[in-house]
């Protein structure tokens, strides 16, 4: 672990003074390090300063009576001072307690040139000049640390390599899931922290999203405890309502997302008005997409929280719900498995938390939009088979029978790519159980239809 600072001192002077100045920079959010460098008779002053900048950005001396009753050497003194020139940075930053300039110079000339804080100014005046060298102001990193910290998460020191690390994977969130415009949190500030601070936010929830497998077909009490656990994701949660709605459609579902019900309503009655505008000035917007061929009543986004989908056909909202809305713009990246692991859930017992209605629908929508086949060496899976492909080779070469007789190698694909998949999403159900549920909802039957129209 990495510490902002480090506090050499006199084990007689802990109770005095260094407690509660580790204390006072503790609470202002300085990482500090100070049990394991209590001074004794007999210590190497050289070796504990050493030890102590190799974990922390500086330390503060505590120069005292009973430091230098130690009968530090001349030599250590001064490779204080020497320690303090070799760098381009002030790393030590010496406080005065109990003793003057004249007392200092007794001990070590040169270590009386540097620049020191007295105690006699009062604890909150040494914090405050402390605070000016370890924490100054206009830092983007520290500004980003502190507003971190304000939504409930310890991020490391601003020296570790791990802000590094952060920033430069930044570039890579627009592929991730659970990505946000998050630029639009700090668009009217010109503080560059507070951007930084939203950047690492989102390195964390996508980390964590990623981890514990967050997405679309994540019952709606787990979404939405992720969601309040994570740093900054409920307050970009609610300011962007219709995105979360697009990473998580089962928060659209009326009652469904908790705590965040209120901003997801609002946005939905927003899009319901503007839609509604749209129907009486007989726009043509988006009618391609609907049942009745008029403009949508609502934004795609938000077709499950609709009592009639939004008029959407259930192709379009199947779509949605797998790969976000990228029919009019952009879309964050949504979707987490391929097309016919979405429909293997739908056929299991895991989505029976669905409602009925929205569970029909986009059941129905996975038929009709007939993207679920998978082809030989999809680099979207890691499913291998001898038999991989044959399905959809032979989807592609049939005209539509009469009768559906699946050849042997096609079979064993589609058993194979079920048994692939149930254990991909814990599917209770086994892949013969799924293969019956399958043909018994007429799957390759709606997309022989499908692709006739």
């Amino acid at each position: 672990m990495l510490y902002d600072a480090f506090i050499s001192h006199a084990s007689e002077d802990k109770d005095d003074i260094v407690r509660s100045l580790a204390e006072a920079l503790q609470l202002r959010r300085v990482a500090i390090w100070y049990d394991e460098f209590s001074l004794h008779v007999g210590s190497s002053l050289r070796r504990s300063i050493d030890l102590g900048l190799s974990k922390s950005r500086y330390g503060i001396v505590v120069l005292s009576p009973y430091f230098f009753g130690k009968s530090w050497p001349e030599w250590e003194l001064d490779g204080l001072v020497q320690r303090q020139l070799s760098g381009s940075q002030r790393v030590l930053l010496p406080v005065w307690h109990n003793v003057g300039r004249t007392d200092v110079a007794e001990y070590s000339p040169s270590l009386a040139d540097i620049v020191a804080i007295p105690s006699s100014l009062g604890l909150d005046e040494v914090v405050k000049r402390l605070l000016a060298a370890i924490q100054p102001e206009g830092s983007a990193l520290v500004t980003a640390r502190n507003l971190i910290l304000d939504y409930g998460y310890e991020p490391p020191v601003i020296s570790d390599d791990w802000w590094l690390d952060v920033i430069e994977g930044s570039k890579w969130q627009d592929d991730e899931r659970w990505n946000f415009p998050i630029w639009r949190m700090s668009e009217h500030s010109s503080v560059r922290g507070e951007n930084l601070a939203w950047i690492v936010m989102q390195h964390l929830w996508q980390e964590e999203a990623r981890t514990r497998r967050i997405t679309q077909i994540t019952p709606p009490e787990e979404v939405v405890q992720f969601i309040l656990t994570q740093p900054g994701l409920r307050e970009v949660s609610e300011y962007m309502p219709e995105v979360l709605v697009e990473l998580a459609p089962q928060l659209a579902i009326p009652g469904f997302a908790g705590p965040l019900e209120p901003a997801i309503q609002r946005a939905y009655a927003q899009s319901i008005s503007v839609c509604e505008a749209r129907r009486r000035n007989a726009s043509t917007f988006g009618s391609g997409l609907t049942t009745t061929h008029q403009s949508p009543a609502c934004d795609e986004e938000f077709a499950l929280r609709h009592p009639t989908f939004g008029e959407y056909e259930p192709q379009s909202v199947a779509c949605s719900f797998v790969q976000g809305n990228g029919l009019f713009g952009p879309s964050p990246n949504v979707r987490a498995y391929e097309n016919i692991d979405y429909l293997l859930w739908l056929l299991s017992c895991r989505s029976s938390w669905l409602p009925c209605r929205a569970h029909d629908y986009l059941l129905r929508g996975m038929k009709e939009w007939a993207a679920w086949p998978w082809w030989r060496g999809s680099a979207e899976s890691n499913y291998e088979s001898p038999a991989a492909g044959e399905l959809s080779d032979w989807l592609m070469r049939s005209r539509q029978p009469r009768r559906i007789a699946l050849p042997a190698t096609a079979m064993t694909d589609l058993r194979d790519r079920f048994g692939y998949g149930r254990e991909l999403l814990d599917l209770p159900e086994s892949a013969d159980e799924l293969v019956e549920r399958f043909r018994s909802e007429d799957v390759l039957e709606s997309w022989f239809e499908a692709k006739r129209r």
